[in-house]
């Protein structure tokens, strides 16, 4: 098969994937493991939907904002159809009637805030179409109140840098960058409950019983609060500001001010968002000894020294120097003890170095390859200059998901499909890089 006649499979393959997930108003991540609307998914899986029907990649993102509770907050789970036999169900997370809340029924969490620069892609490749313009009116002031909230209602020391309350808010739950901060809590009274998430998926792919065990706690801290934001700043027992996290907001910051630029919208306080990260990123992330960019633990006052693929977002933001660009491609990227192939793994990027104690190449955000974070990688390695290293990771992830198919990630040895199957965003940003490789 040419490489023609396999991208165009893997299009069609795409396709199908996003058709086999549609319910309507809004697409699963999976037909199995997750019934629901989750928040970034939502996003690229509306990235994949515009190559085919422009209303559709709409209906997606106004379903996610359908959502947004009054404080601004987008949550991280939508339950547009009620209770599934997904965990937690939506009465679990006691989010219902809050006077800051939303009209649908959601979790108490919000997601990366990707969705103001995949509304951006759409709109430049559908820029004078009445439908995109009216559109981006409608969708700007939403995803401006987002912003907002996480430059406000989490910030806990004047910086902007938003505060996550629990590692599901980072989009990579089980990563190992979080476990150190979860071993430091100790959960009590934890409510009853049973997992789900292994019904499809085999054990050894998921979080581990101790991690899920403070998930849940951690959700209990929050119902007790009334998911009041002064109240979670001031007692949590997670709180973190995460590297990757604060570089796709940054990254949206800039497009949402763009998109602003596009309709005439005031938009001092954006530009003030951009200053303010600009300004304190680095004192807050950037670990000049070891050349890395690293979470932080504000409630221990320290860095979480872990490397994991996070390190690489602030390309994407291109918020690195030509001079910590530099150290991250050559000393990490390029390094086959963490992250280039070498006699351990045939693909990047694994999405937890490989020099770490607790990389697994099976188990979540523990060690497998994901499109997502690929993709940001990609992205960034592009707009920083690496272009030969761009094209190499296209090339391989294009071959993982012709070869794999659409799976939710893979194992960065041999490439072995993992998680759910047929997987919606995946399917999205499968989409995406191949736009990259025409």
């Amino acid at each position: 098969m040419t490489s023609l006649e396999s991208h165009a499979a893997l299009r069609a393959m795409a396709l199908r994937t996003l058709q086999r997930n549609d319910r309507g108003v809004f697409t699963t991540p999976s037909p199995y493991q997750y019934p629901h609307q989750w928040n970034w998914d939502a996003a690229f899986i509306a990235l994949g939907w515009a190559q085919f029907d422009l209303t559709r990649a709409h209906t997606e993102i106004r379903s996610l904002l359908s959502a947004q509770w009054h404080s601004g907050m987008v949550p991280h789970i939508i339950y547009h159809e009620g209770a599934s036999d997904y965990f937690p169900p939506p009465e679990f997370w006691q989010t219902r009637g809050l006077p800051h809340g939303g009209a649908v029924l959601s979790s108490g969490l919000t997601q990366p805030p990707v969705l103001a620069s995949i509304v951006r892609r759409i709109h430049e490749q559908f820029r004078g179409k009445p439908v995109q313009d009216s559109f981006l009116r409608e969708v700007f002031p939403k995803i401006r109140a987002w912003h907002q909230w996480l430059h406000t209602a989490r910030d806990i020391d004047g910086t902007g840098l938003p505060c996550l309350i629990h590692p599901w808010e980072s989009g990579t739950d089980n990563s190992p960058r979080w476990l150190a901060v979860l071993d430091a809590i100790t959960p009590y009274d934890v409510p009853a409950y049973t997992r789900r998430d292994m019904t499809h998926v085999q054990p050894d792919q998921r979080p581990r019983t101790r991690d899920y065990e403070r998930f849940v706690f951690l959700i209990d801290r929050g119902r007790r609060v009334q998911w009041q934001d002064a109240s979670l700043l001031q007692t949590h027992p997670f709180l973190v500001q995460d590297v990757m996290f604060c570089s796709i907001l940054h990254r949206a910051d800039r497009d949402l001010c763009a998109l602003g630029g596009e309709i005439g919208a005031d938009t001092t306080d954006i530009e003030r968002w951009i200053a303010r990260t600009e300004e304190v990123f680095d004192r807050r992330f950037w670990n000049q000894a070891q050349g890395l960019y690293l979470d932080y633990d504000v409630r221990a006052g320290a860095y979480i020294p872990v490397n994991t693929c996070a390190t690489f977002a602030p390309l994407y933001a291109e918020l690195a120097s030509p001079a910590q660009t530099q150290r991250l491609v050559h000393e990490h990227y390029n390094n086959p003890r963490e992250y280039a192939p070498g006699e351990d793994t045939k693909y990047r990027v694994p999405s937890t170095s490989k020099s770490e104690p607790a990389y697994a190449p099976r188990r979540y955000w523990c060690g497998p390859v994901w499109m997502m974070t690929n993709w940001l990688t990609l992205y960034g390695l592009k707009e920083n200059g690496f272009a030969a290293l761009a094209d190499e990771l296209l090339d391989q992830s294009l071959r993982l998901l012709e070869t794999q198919g659409i799976r939710e990630y893979y194992d960065p040895r041999d490439g072995t499909g993992l998680g759910g199957t047929e997987f919606a965003w995946t399917a999205g940003l499968a989409l995406d890089l191949l736009n990259l490789a025409l």
